[in-house]
């Protein structure tokens, strides 16, 4: 009975693929892609920080299930998304810390995510300050979904936009015999300040952040996987809130792949997806949860 549904998947598939090879399609993000989709998303930091000749290191890490449902919103969709499960440590030469996440688990993310993949974030769930301690949380969604580039791109071509964004269109792949669109993606932004909590004067700092990662696209499924590699080189120099100089390197990799053992749109038991409005509380409403599946091996 269990294979089924593969196959049922795999037809569509194939139909889906024979017909997007006779088409020039533009990758665009819509609800049925995303209605009862599932992602299993892995990431591993490691971080450096060094003041005068005293370095520190620290490493973290984090593994969970993501639910989405999604809904038609004019030109864009409205997107609700919650994690099924989730594990959350952080390693320093003193302790690990590994935080209680079922406070976090079915708490409501929603918001608007545009067919090229930018997300306004309009209801996150409450974050147990123990969560938010090691990983921030609350804005998880915020870059999940990669960009898209805005036209048709033919294999080997770039579209860049203004803000430091390079996507190029590789050569195609293919799963069980399916053609599979393949993008890298390339994102450097810099930073001479930054906002200090309980402080109206930013902080002075040099700070390169560089992006680099590639993607997998079904012209029906959408998303199938996305891969990144964040480097964040940050240098404060000594001043009115710090004493001696400080510089700091991060190294995030982050896996994201979609888990197609979960039937194209079927989803567990529980409510449509609700109508996206400004939060009255600030908060994500928990909904039902069903059995999560057994994710794969790592």
């Amino acid at each position: 009975m269990a294979r089924r549904p593969l196959a049922l998947l795999s037809t569509a598939l194939l139909a889906a693929s024979s017909l997007s090879a006779q088409l020039e399609v533009t990758p665009a993000y819509r609800a049925d892609q995303l209605e009862c989709a599932q992602f299993i998303e892995t990431s591993h930091t490691v971080s450096t920080t060094q003041t005068g000749r005293r370095p520190r290191e620290q490493t973290a890490g984090r593994r969970g299930i993501w639910r989405f449902r999604a809904n038609p919103e004019r030109a864009d969709l409205a997107l609700e998304g919650w994690l099924d499960t989730l594990v959350l440590w952080r390693r320093s030469p003193e302790v690990t810390i590994r935080p209680d996440t079922d406070g976090l688990i079915g708490g409501r993310f929603r918001g608007i995510l545009s067919r090229e993949g930018q997300y306004d974030g309009r209801v996150q769930p409450f974050v147990p300050d123990e969560v938010a301690e090691v990983a921030g949380m609350a804005t998880a969604l915020d870059d999940f979904f990669p960009p898209l580039p805005a036209r048709p791109l033919h294999s080997g071509e770039i579209w860049t936009d203004s803000l430091g964004l390079r996507i190029q269109r590789l050569s195609d792949s293919a799963l069980s015999g399916l053609p599979l669109y393949r993008f890298s993606l390339q994102l450097r932004r810099e930073a001479t300040s930054a906002a200090v909590r309980h402080d109206t004067v930013p902080l002075d700092l040099r700070q390169v952040s560089v992006e680099r990662g590639q993607f997998v696209w079904h012209p029906t499924l959408g998303l199938l996987s996305r891969q990144r590699t964040i480097v964040i080189e940050t240098t404060v120099p000594a001043g009115r809130t710090v004493r001696e100089t400080v510089r700091s390197r991060i190294e995030q990799q982050i896996s994201v792949v979609r888990d197609l053992r979960v039937p194209v749109g079927r989803c567990p038991e529980g409510p449509t997806p609700s109508e996206v409005r400004p939060p009255d509380s600030g908060t994500g409403t928990p909904g039902p949860r069903g059995p999560a599946p057994a994710a794969p091996g790592r």
